[in-house]
């Protein structure tokens, strides 16, 4: 069972995450996809090809407010959107070859940040932790 404690801690490493993250965001947010768009590309390079109401269940938000973030983030070439070979009512997204590279920076900026935050953490401390969420 998962306490208060855990919460609080999850909750601080997460801030704190979002804090490096903000504080660089300058060096690799060429896009200007801001932390919004960055998880929303972050999602879609996990799960993509992705159909439009799975992405939306995948991250809780509601369909318009998705809708328009898709919409920002294909003016920017990031993102395309494809008609299902199924269904034609039903829309399929996927990252662009730009997309995909922005995910990878965006990636290794997440990997940078913990690399700091991570920092007191021993090798094997560490391994420990990839281990732990892997599993979640």
């Amino acid at each position: 069972m998962t306490d208060i404690e855990t919460a609080r801690l999850t909750d601080r490493l997460m801030r704190r995450i979002h804090a490096h993250l903000g504080a660089r965001s300058a060096e690799f947010d060429q896009h200007k996809v801001g932390p919004s768009g960055g998880i929303l590309l972050l999602t879609l390079a996990d799960m993509a090809p992705v159909k439009l109401h799975e992405l939306v269940a995948a991250m809780q938000r509601d369909k318009s407010q998705m809708t328009r973030a898709i919409q920002a983030l294909e003016r920017k070439g990031l993102v395309a959107r494809a008609g299902d070979a199924d269904d034609a009512r039903v829309i399929v997204l996927s990252l662009t070859e730009l997309g995909e590279a922005t995910a990878v920076q965006l990636q290794q900026a997440v990997a940078d940040a913990l690399t700091d935050i991570l920092s007191p953490l021993s090798a094997d401390e560490q391994a420990t932790l990839r281990a732990l969420l892997a599993r979640i």
